[in-house]
């Protein structure tokens, strides 16, 4: 399939087997944000499929609503390049997985802290006021992130089956980055807490300094996918 191909079939107002094949292209040149327009694109077409044959849409209204539609998939077509990159698909993340991944490092990450922060507070590296000011800055982030991710799973199971969408790879690894860099910081901040002898002022203005910064990156990566509807 070419994209004169891919423009052929829009041509002839064969909707549903253009955004097929587009979202096929999309997906082997590794185009996200193409393949999530074409499959926001399918959905809304099947919608006003469905208003028109029940009735709901006027023709007028319906033909106005098919051009509307004909021409943002073309211009879904016309961002694809003329030989796609199959390396680049390899690249491009499912965005379910993507969650998942996230998910898993934030908690693993969440874990690995406390659990340095535990042992300091057992041996003697930390006071209750130290142990209780870090847990009082470390839990909400965690907790709010738990909200989000359990909210969007009853919202996903109460809608069902969704349509498949794409994370970019610069986006993936910059957000690996963004939670690794966060987990690391909230670490060694830990650890110079011992070797440094840091006063409760400035370890817990640090600390509140890291989850601010960092945290509400993540934060909002975050928010963005695990989002309310």
């Amino acid at each position: 399939m070419t994209l004169n191909d891919l423009k052929t079939l829009i041509g002839a107002g064969e909707l549903p087997a253009a955004i097929a094949a587009t979202l096929e292209y999309a997906e082997k040149a590794g185009m996200a944000e193409v393949a999530n327009a074409t499959t926001a694109l399918s959905a809304r077409i099947e919608q006003t499929r469905k208003m028109w044959n029940t009735g709901q849409l006027q023709f007028e209204e319906y033909s106005r609503e098919h051009a509307r539609c004909t021409s943002a998939l073309l211009d879904c077509v016309s961002r694809l390049p003329e030989h796609p990159d199959r390396s680049s698909a390899k690249k491009m993340v499912r965005e379910d997985a993507f969650k998942v991944r996230m998910l898993i490092l934030l908690i693993m990450g969440k874990v690995l802290v406390a659990g340095r922060l535990l042992y300091h507070w057992s041996t003697g590296g930390f006071n209750n006021e130290y142990g209780f000011a870090c847990l009082s800055v470390l839990m909400p982030t965690l907790a709010g992130f738990l909200y989000m991710v359990l909210d969007d799973y009853l919202k996903s199971h109460k809608k069902g089956v969704q349509a498949r969408r794409y994370v970019s790879g610069p986006l993936v690894r910059f957000s690996y980055l963004a939670v690794a860099a966060y987990m690391l910081s909230l670490f060694f901040l830990i650890e110079a807490r011992v070797i440094l002898a840091l006063s409760l002022a400035s370890f817990t203005a640090i600390f509140t300094l890291i989850e601010s910064l960092l945290g509400g990156y993540v934060s909002r990566v975050i928010s963005s996918f695990f989002k309310n509807d």
